[in-house]
């Protein structure tokens, strides 16, 4: 079996280290001393990971819990559970929230905008009223939080100075994260050629690391039911796949044999050249007696990058979202009917 941990992949795992984001990590822990910080970034971006790395032991989300009430609620629950939340008014919950605790506010722009703008001025204005309340509040953007807050005042004690922007991973940064989760989860041995595809879908994914985590996972469990002793380029692509090979019936003849070409260079590889595409271009132009044109091949090329066909990066050329095989089968019936 590959897949020798299964639950280290999914997305509530905590794993103890969270490779690439050691700067932010301090940043946040010495925004914490001052008991507040917001973590903004894209989807991805390991925002909720890093804010459960802060040792918060309260953790609500406000996307699913989007009122004032329902927040404060949660909270409760969570540090007094025994404490009965019916019919009180949200005043009264704010006064039952004592004692020391670090509370992660995942997706807080999820919360409605008058309850939100509410809530930020009543948590921030804690230390005057009663005692600090600490907290780590997580969003996607920050500039997006400030505009709904839409209170100056607010906004300097809610948030201003206190934020760790998250930037979006590069590949290589993906590659070294993905190299960590795979080694707590996987036999060793077992994904290595997969990763730097994996890491090149996840870098043209909107859930970047979460699509590159997710992606591994379903890849590690196809290449079981395979009977693989690893994870092959194959078992990633059927990881990732799409819909569009029906789409394919509205390529020209020239198109589909070189999208045959770029299928056959990459079927035992991540990344093909342009070279290598046209020398298998004009061999199966050869085969179904097709001119083989260099220059019509290159402006092809662009065009199936542009419809998504294939996909480009410095690294090379790739097909990430179909099994090579399957698309070579698929194209071969098409040229010869």
């Amino acid at each position: 079996m590959i897949l020798k941990d299964k639950k280290k992949l999914d997305i509530s795992y905590v794993p103890e280290k969270i490779p690439c984001r050691e700067k932010e990590k301090k940043r946040l822990s010495l925004l914490l001393e001052s008991g507040r910080a917001i973590i903004s970034g894209d989807v991805g971006t390991g925002k909720t990971l890093l804010a459960k790395h802060t040792g918060g032991d309260v953790y609500v989300n406000c996307y699913t819990n989007k009122s004032e009430h329902k927040v404060l609620e949660e909270i409760l629950r969570q540090i007094r559970p025994t404490f009965s939340t019916a019919g009180l008014a949200s005043q009264r919950l704010w006064q039952e929230i004592k004692g020391e605790h670090l509370i992660i506010l995942d997706e807080i722009e999820g919360m409605f905008p008058d309850d939100l703008r509410h809530f930020a001025y009543t948590l921030s204005r804690q230390p005057e009223i009663r005692e600090r309340i600490r907290y780590v509040a997580v969003t996607r953007s920050s500039f997006v939080l400030e505009q709904i807050i839409n209170d100056a005042a607010t906004w300097s004690t809610f948030a201003e100075k206190a934020i760790v922007t998250l930037k979006p991973y590069t590949w290589e940064q993906i590659m070294e994260i993905l190299e960590y989760r795979a080694n707590e989860s996987l036999k060793a041995g077992s994904y290595d050629d997969a990763l730097p595809l994996i890491a090149e879908i996840a870098l043209n994914s909107a859930g970047h690391m979460r699509s590159a985590i997710d992606i591994l996972r379903n890849s590690a469990i196809i290449a079981d039911r395979r009977g693989h002793d690893k994870i092959l380029l194959e078992d990633v692509r059927e990881a990732n796949q799409e819909s569009w090979v029906e789409e394919i019936d509205g390529l020209s003849k020239e198109q589909l044999i070189l999208l045959l070409a770029i299928a056959i260079s990459c079927k035992s590889k991540a990344y093909t050249t342009q070279e290598e595409i046209l020398n298998n271009y004009a061999l199966k132009c050869e085969e179904y007696e097709m001119e083989c044109n260099e220059k019509a091949a290159k402006k092809n090329l662009e065009i199936l990058i542009n419809q998504g066909f294939v996909y480009k990066s410095e690294r090379g050329y790739a097909i990430i979202d179909y099994p090579a095989e399957l698309l070579i089968e698929e194209v071969e019936n098409l040229l010869n009917k």
